[in-house]
């Protein structure tokens, strides 16, 4: 006999939405570090151990939460960020869904901890779905959210994630995607008690490349739009950096797409930059490129994945068509070596990543004293990792099963 029709209960519920919203470590981060950027903050610090199995937290100076709002923060589809659907229509926020908090509560133990100004600080604590009562907390002005035991009441989520570096890893990754986004935002980020990236915050964009890819942004070409751009249709514009033809990768990890803002992903943009490069790059082989889209709120569609890691666009072949004409005119005036082909450093994977100021390092050379030693970086297999860092190491002398390093 077949079983009758009933309504799932509101925990059942609460790990179903979790499923979609947090696939893994990295999601977390990156849902976090997106509420807190809509806070307006200046520094963001984010701190995990164990790959975030075991603990995370991102801490921001933003604007907070206050303490009538907590208790209605951790509940599903509650938010700040949108006032009616109309509002769907043009999205001008990282985070809109109001899903984030819920769903991370859900399959972990939380706490939210937040602090106005002109206020105390108060704080909530959510243990697989069931949350306290708010209560006082001593902290400074902005908001903290600590996840610990991340899907340990929903084993058959955890069996299915990958290793803890493998995580340490994508959370770099989803750090250094904001960073790049954000150039006005101080970024910290500690992996199991070491600091694995530090970028102050700066004004200009070249300042915060400089930051995450070290003397290798300044071979980065600057995008130019064609004289005649301006006279086609739409409202869209394409700016950001490409690096020459003799720069390329193995792999498209040095691609970031940024748009309206927000780090995207995309693979008809990823074929766009390949038609704009035409025969100027080898097969297999991958420019360095930020590019950074600026268009109306209206024209793109950021809720079409859970993740918002994927977005729409109303002309998707004009904004496409118009990055690859970008791409070409900026290219032609770049001669091509034919058989030189470098890589950042002239060594396959390897990218330094300073957290120096050009100034800083200008007047050491000036001095003649040596400069303060920086975290170097390594790429491995589309990888972001501190050399200095343990979990690293381990990684390097073990590669995860799942995501050959072979290219």
């Amino acid at each position: 006999m077949a079983e009758r029709i009933r309504a799932l209960d509101g925990l059942t519920i609460g790990k179903i939405a979790a499923g979609e919203v947090v696939e893994r470590p990295a999601q977390v981060i990156k849902e976090l570090v997106e509420n807190s950027l809509d806070a307006e903050p200046t520094r963001i610090e984010v701190s995990i151990e164990q790959g975030g199995f075991m603990h995370m937290s991102v801490r921001d100076d933003g604007s907070g939460i206050e303490k009538d709002d907590l208790q209605l923060a951790i509940e599903r589809h509650a938010t700040s960020k949108l006032a009616n659907a109309a509002a769907l229509n043009e999205i001008h926020t990282l985070g809109f869904r109001g899903e984030a908090l819920a769903s991370i509560g859900a399959v972990s133990e939380m706490k939210v901890s937040s602090r106005v100004v002109d206020s105390d600080g108060f704080c909530i604590e959510v243990d697989a779905g069931v949350a306290g009562a708010v209560e006082p907390s001593a902290m400074d002005l902005g908001t903290t959210v600590e996840v610990r035991r991340i899907f340990y009441n929903v084993p058959a989520r955890l069996a299915f994630q990958r290793r803890a570096a493998t995580e340490s890893a994508r959370i770099v990754e989803v750090v250094v995607e904001h960073a790049m986004s954000h150039p006005r935002v101080s970024f910290r980020l500690h992996n199991d008690g070491r600091e694995v990236l530090n970028v102050a915050a700066c004004t200009e964009m070249e300042d915060r490349l400089y930051d995450l890819l070290g003397a290798s942004s300044e071979r980065l070409i600057e995008l130019r739009s064609p004289p005649d751009d301006l006279d086609a249709p739409g409202e869209e514009r394409w700016s950001g950096w490409i690096s020459p033809p003799e720069v390329s990768r193995g792999r498209g990890d040095d691609v970031h797409v940024l748009v309206n803002g927000r780090p995207v992903s995309s693979q008809p943009m990823h074929e766009a930059i390949r038609r704009g490069y035409h025969t100027r790059l080898m097969v297999g082989r991958h420019p360095v490129a930020l590019l950074r889209l600026d268009l109306p709120a209206s024209e793109v569609d950021v809720n079409v994945h859970p993740t918002k890691r994927e977005v729409r666009f109303a002309h998707s072949w004009r904004v496409l068509q118009r990055l690859e004409r970008c791409i070409q005119h900026t290219l032609s005036s770049v001669s091509t070596q034919p058989g030189s082909h470098e890589t950042l450093l002239g060594m396959e994977g390897i990218v330094p990543v300073s957290t120096q100021r050009r100034a800083s390092s200008a007047a050491a050379a000036t001095s003649g004293t040596a400069a303060t030693s920086t975290p170097q970086w390594a790429r491995t297999a589309g990888r972001q990792l501190s050399l200095d860092s343990l979990p690293v190491q381990e990684m390097l002398a073990q590669p995860d099963k799942n995501r050959p390093l072979s290219r």
